[in-house]
């Protein structure tokens, strides 16, 4: 807020304090009126004989109340419907810690042959959770007669934010999941919100589909989403998103906040959702990877990179000279080394390790630099499963020499890694 916008805010404020003084004084100064009310008519008149009691009998006013026959509409009973297919989700980060509100989860189907069922939610939901607590929505206002299950997690998709949970016992109301290339979304339809908010419980909120196929990064992903205008808040994620008629049409995962901005919020497509969840379900069981499922063929480094150009490598890293990439190439700086990647599973002894610089890779005896053309997000669309990478690397080596402003020097070696593109399981370590 500028100073001359203060400056009327504060004049405002005053001037209403004045104005607020004057009309209490006003009040404590006179008479009020004695309000009668019989049978739902109330009374009032304002007569003085000067100085006598004032009797009041002036006007009489018919008012009325009533209740209608039904106050149910078609949306109401939508919601009837379908609000028992979103249940609580609350998660402890250790086994000793009472869980607490995390979020949402919808109700996905019961398991053939098992007296089990799963729920869908979103990854960012549970995936830190020793304990995660599943309280089940039977539309009635009396928690005393909530159900509290344990959920154990089938697997994970951190890419796309979905994760899938076992629960026990069926016979819930499976939510319906709108066929997507057969009814396609359309941008302004009604879309319906329900999740846990703040963790106040089930709570419905109403909006629109803003739009469709949003490109939003997350976390350094970038993903696909839609995007709704119904109020979503802390604990709205891996809650529902209905469309009109109660089919479930997203997995609420994400808003934008700030102070110029307001009713942006998100929600992973079903048709996304469903892929994910189903890939997980059917891989899931796998002793190899201690049960965890996973897509099948998916691969993933394992790292957080920066893709940096000739400038911004010299500016950062002094007196790399001749190791510099040239002026249409790229350098990937590694931030972070994850422990479910291949790198990790590859290189256990952490020879491509925060801030190492990779500078190409060798593909099927094929050297490849980096460019607007090449990245390494080419080469993981084009790498298959047990196939062997040659990760071309420089690491960085800082030494202080000490000295009042702390001097440091760099020194710089290049070297070449193997690493195997091993199948990506979210939670699996290898």
């Amino acid at each position: 807020m500028t100073k001359f916008k203060k400056l009327i805010s504060i004049f405002t404020v005053g001037l209403l304090a004045v104005c607020l003084v004057f009309a209490l004084c006003a009040c404590i100064g006179s008479d009020l009126d004695n309000i009668e009310s019989e049978n739902g008519k109330v009374s009032s008149s304002n007569t003085s004989d000067g100085g006598a009691d004032i009797t009041y009998n002036k006007y009489t006013v018919n008012t009325s109340t009533g209740a209608p026959a039904e106050n149910a509409t078609t949306y109401t009973e939508m919601i009837e419907a379908v609000q028992t297919s979103v249940a609580l989700i609350s998660t402890s980060a250790d086994l000793t810690t009472a869980a607490s509100a995390a979020g949402a989860g919808v109700f996905y189907g019961s398991i053939e042959g098992e007296n089990a069922s799963m729920i869908i939610t979103c990854c960012h939901v549970v995936e830190d959770a020793a304990v995660i607590k599943v309280t089940v929505n039977d539309g009635d206002l009396d928690s005393s007669n909530d159900v509290i299950l344990d959920a154990t997690i089938i697997g994970m998709d951190d890419d796309q934010d979905i994760a899938v949970l076992k629960v026990a016992g069926t016979g819930y109301n499976y939510a319906t999941c709108r066929d997507i290339s057969a009814s396609p979304y359309l941008l302004g339809e009604d879309a319906t919100a329900i999740g846990n908010p703040l963790g106040a419980g089930i709570t419905v909120t109403k909006g629109i589909i803003s739009g469709i196929e949003r490109s939003v990064k997350l976390d350094g992903v970038t993903m696909t989403l839609l995007q709704i205008d119904a109020a979503i808040n802390g604990g709205n994620s891996g809650g529902a998103l209905f469309d009109a008629n109660g089919y479930l049409i997203g997995i609420v995962n994400a808003k934008t906040t700030g102070s110029t901005i307001d009713g942006v919020g998100y929600a992973i497509p079903v048709s996304t959702a469903k892929h994910v969840a189903d890939s997980i379900i059917a891989t899931a069981g796998n002793p190899e990877y201690n049960g965890l499922g996973y897509i099948e063929g998916k691969i993933r480094l394992g790292v957080s990179i920066a893709q940096i150009g000739k400038s911004t490598v010299e500016s950062n890293f002094p007196q790399i000279g001749s190791l510099a990439p040239a002026d249409n190439e790229y350098y990937y700086y590694v931030s972070e080394v994850t422990e479910y990647g291949s790198i990790a599973r590859s290189d256990a002894d952490g020879k491509i390790a925060a801030g190492t610089l990779i500078t190409g890779v060798t593909v099927d005896g094929l050297e490849r630099k980096f460019t607007d053309a090449y990245t390494i997000e080419t080469m993981l669309s084009e790498a298959e499963i047990g196939d062997v990478v040659t990760f071309r690397i420089i690491t960085v080596t800082i030494t202080s020499t000490g000295g009042l402003f702390g001097n440091y020097t760099y020194s710089y070696s290049e070297s070449a890694i193997d690493i195997t593109m091993y199948q990506y399981v979210y939670g699996y370590a290898g």
